[in-house]
């Protein structure tokens, strides 16, 4: 079976994921501060609900702390162990080969099976 089939599938997954909580934080912080925006130039005007309004943004703008950036970080040095492992299988050879294959092997295994 071909690995470096699997390795691009892998980092290809790594870096969608990556991608979207990147824009799904984004858009977050852009909805939060569009809200913040309107109701300071009172294009948004609703006298009652203007003490919710303000705060519903405010929570949108700080639940970007909660921003998985560990996630992020890991899944790149994930990308980058596997790039490296794939880059060792090509020029390696005999039972160096073979037992960069395993290991290759068990890092597809152990990410599928989470």
């Amino acid at each position: 079976m071909d690995v470096d089939l699997y390795i691009d599938q892998i980092i290809q997954t790594y870096k969608n994921s990556i991608r979207f909580r990147i824009g799904f934080a984004l858009l977050i912080i852009f909805i939060g501060l569009l809200i913040i925006l309107l109701n300071a130039f009172n294009i948004l005007t609703f006298p009652n609900e203007m003490k919710s309004l303000v705060s519903v943004s405010g929570t949108l703008v700080s639940s970007v702390c909660a921003f998985p950036i560990k996630e992020i970080v890991d899944r790149k040095n994930r990308i980058k162990l596997i790039s490296e492992l794939s880059e060792q299988h090509k020029h390696s050879t005999g039972a160096d080969k073979k037992k960069l294959e395993e290991l290759i092997w068990k890092f597809i295994e152990k990410n599928v099976l989470g």
